[in-house]
């Protein structure tokens, strides 16, 4: 409601601290794309292989753990399989190590030029963090971004940005379930410039209680479409289904 939906041309970050569930909001958003759409989504997952990516999309298909009890069947995964691979229309891309030259960028734009008309890289802090020799980090973010922005733009496709935060000053950590500010987003203020909406997201891991360890406070801190920001509500992880569920009121 915040956002007004999701759109191509436009590049939408998603920050929170370490563990917070990044990848979980991630792939119940692709997941919501294919249910919804007829298009092609492209996922660049930098911290993750392939084999790795796949098994949680099964899971989540499945809506249970792949290696819990009772264990799951061949018969199990060829269904989760055609239920998230069998129309081709979500590209795993194979990096191969390379996640921070140009050949990425090359990647990024051949997963366009397929037809992916959704885009995700998970994530820029990796993508950046070597191998760009001659440029500061900085210098090096601000590349990356504008070469984003130019396959964005050239091929009318939605990309979905996941960055990391910088270390909390004072008070509560991200990890302890404090929510961000739009200032609080790692690399050069190109990520906040060139960002169409940017959505933070916590949880408190050392919380006492189970539900509030698996409740993910959300947050908008800009929206260029709408303008509006602030307290976008919660999502609760369910570990027996491998899934996030909507919750009610922001508050516990």
């Amino acid at each position: 409601e915040k956002l007004g939906g999701i759109r191509q041309g436009e590049i939408t970050l998603f920050t929170s601290g370490t563990g917070s569930g990044k990848s979980t909001v991630i792939k119940e958003i692709i997941l919501d794309i294919l249910e919804k759409s007829e298009d092609k989504v492209g996922l660049i997952s930098l911290e993750e292989s392939v084999g790795d990516t796949a098994e949680k999309f099964y899971s989540m298909a499945l809506k249970r753990p792949l290696h819990g009890h009772p264990p799951i069947t061949e018969e199990d995964l060829r269904m989760a399989h055609d239920k998230v691979f069998g129309d081709e229309r979500l590209v795993l891309l194979d990096h191969q190590g390379s996640v921070s030259d140009e050949s990425l960028i090359d990647k990024i734009e051949y997963l366009a030029l397929m037809g992916c008309k959704y885009l995700v890289l998970d994530h820029i802090t990796i993508a950046v963090s070597e191998g760009n020799e001659g440029l500061t980090g900085n210098e090096a973010v601000d590349k990356m971004m504008s070469d984003l922005l130019k396959i964005v733009k050239k091929h009318d496709v939605w990309l979905g940005l996941i960055s990391h935060l910088r270390k909390a000053q004072g008070g509560k950590s991200f990890e302890e379930g404090h929510l961000a500010s739009i200032d609080d987003i790692k690399g050069s203020g190109s990520i906040k410039q060139i960002s169409f909406d940017i959505i933070a997201f916590a949880r408190n891991l050392v919380a006492e209680s189970d539900a509030e360890r698996n409740t993910i406070k959300l947050r908008v801190l800009k929206s260029r479409f709408t303008g509006k920001t602030g307290d976008a509500g919660m999502a609760v992880y369910n570990p027996q289904t491998t899934r996030l569920n909507a919750a009610g009121g922001f508050e516990y």
